[in-house]
C-alpha cells in the first residue's frame, strides 16, 4: 500500500494503563490507515505507527486523537517522528508542561540553527573581506 502520511513514535504510559487500551485506540484510527502496536507493561510504554494515503483531515485526525489520547494515559512527553508527503517533522505528545516544553525546545534548536548560520555568513564574509585585502596589500607592494 502507498502511503502520504506516517507518524510513529514510543509513548511512556501510566501504571494503569492495559493492552486493550491501545488495543481500542488502535481500532479507533485504523478506519483510515494501518495501525501498528506493540505494549510492554513492564517499562510501562506504548509504540505505534500510524500510516496510509491520507487526506489533509484525515492527518488532523489522527494527530487529535493520539494528543486526546496522550492527555488521558501518558505518564510524559514524548517526540513522534511523523513524514507528510515525504517531508520528515516531529511532534510532541503527552502532559501539557511536558509537551510545551518540548515545543520549546524545538524553537530554540529552529533559533539556535539560525544564529549559527548568520555567524557561518558573517565568518565567511570576513574571510573574504581578509583575503580582499591581503591581495590588496601585495599588489601595492
Amino acid at each position: 500500500m502507498s502511503f502520504n502520511y506516517e507518524i510513529c513514535g514510543a509513548l511512556p504510559v501510566r501504571a494503569s494503563f492495559k493492552h486493550a487500551h491501545a488495543q481500542q485506540l488502535a481500532e479507533s484510527l485504523a478506519r483510515p490507515a494501518d495501525v501498528y502496536f506493540a505494549t510492554d507493561s513492564v517499562t510501562h510504554s506504548l509504540v505505534i505507527r500510524v500510516r496510509g494515503a491520507l487526506s489533509q483531515d484525515e492527518q488532523q485526525s489522527i494527530e487529535d486523537t493520539l494528543a486526546r489520547f496522550a492527555q488521558k494515559w501518558a505518564a510524559a512527553g514524548a517526540i513522534f517522528s511523523r513524514r507528510r508527503y515525504g517531508e520528515p517533522s516531529f511532534v510532541a505528545f503527552g502532559l501539557s508542561p511536558h509537551v510545551a516544553l518540548l515545543d520549546e525546545l524545538a524553537d530554540l534548536h529552529l533559533q539556535m540553527d539560525a544564529l549559527l548560520g548568520r555567524q557561518a555568513f558573517i565568518l565567511g564574509e570576513l574571510g573574504a573581506t581578509g583575503e580582499d585585502a591581503m591581495t590588496e596589500a601585495v599588489v601595492d607592494a
